[in-house]
């Protein structure tokens, strides 16, 4: 069967926020018939697919209603209808396939559902804390030491006024010291 390659029938997929009643629905579907043959073509049949929620929001909405309308058009035409549908404020978002392209009726939509990451119980916990082998000593814990003592894995406290008194030479020789036992152990 040869086919009319000056109009082609198309698929339009659109989107309508659901701060339009039922009733309002239908005079967009009115409106967009009406700015679909302003661009010159015919449309065949229109079809509402339900209220849906989003995956993400649109222009802040949550909700749609889908609605799927079939037309005959010049292939010219398309460009004038994506540009009318694109600038409607009463349209969130649109999509115009062949209707080759699209696999005729063939569609399922499913509604989405949201998952809730908040929920503690179903989700397994982020941080595990080390369990010490058995036999083996619990580590302190870094919070409970203090200054050197910390690094050291010691739990006892120093105070400052407690700390023997060391002179700068002795300082100097235990500090030399310290670093070369460091470079050997390197």
């Amino acid at each position: 069967m040869p086919r009319d390659v000056t109009h082609m029938q198309y698929e339009l997929m659109y989107i309508v926020p659901t701060t339009f009643t039922d009733e309002d629905v239908g005079k967009v579907e009115g409106n967009v018939k009406a700015l679909i043959e302003k661009a010159g073509a015919t449309v065949t049949d229109t079809a509402r697919l339900g209220k849906f929620r989003f995956a993400y929001p649109i222009k802040k909405q949550r909700h749609g209603h889908y609605i799927l309308a079939h037309f005959q058009a010049e292939t010219s035409a398309v460009a004038k209808i994506e540009e009318l549908l694109r600038i409607s404020t009463e349209v969130l978002r649109h999509l115009i396939l062949r209707a080759d392209e699209a696999g005729g009726n063939k569609f399922e939509i499913v509604q989405f559902t949201e998952v809730n990451i908040d929920m503690k119980d179903d989700r397994p916990r982020r941080r595990h804390e080390e369990k010490p082998a058995e036999g083996a000593a619990a580590a302190p814990k870094a919070e409970d030491a203090k200054g050197v003592t910390a690094i050291e894995g010691e739990t006892k406290e120093v105070k400052a006024e407690d700390a023997p008194k060391l002179s700068d030479e002795e300082l100097d020789k235990k500090l030399k010291a310290a670093l070369e036992g460091d470079a050997k152990e390197a």
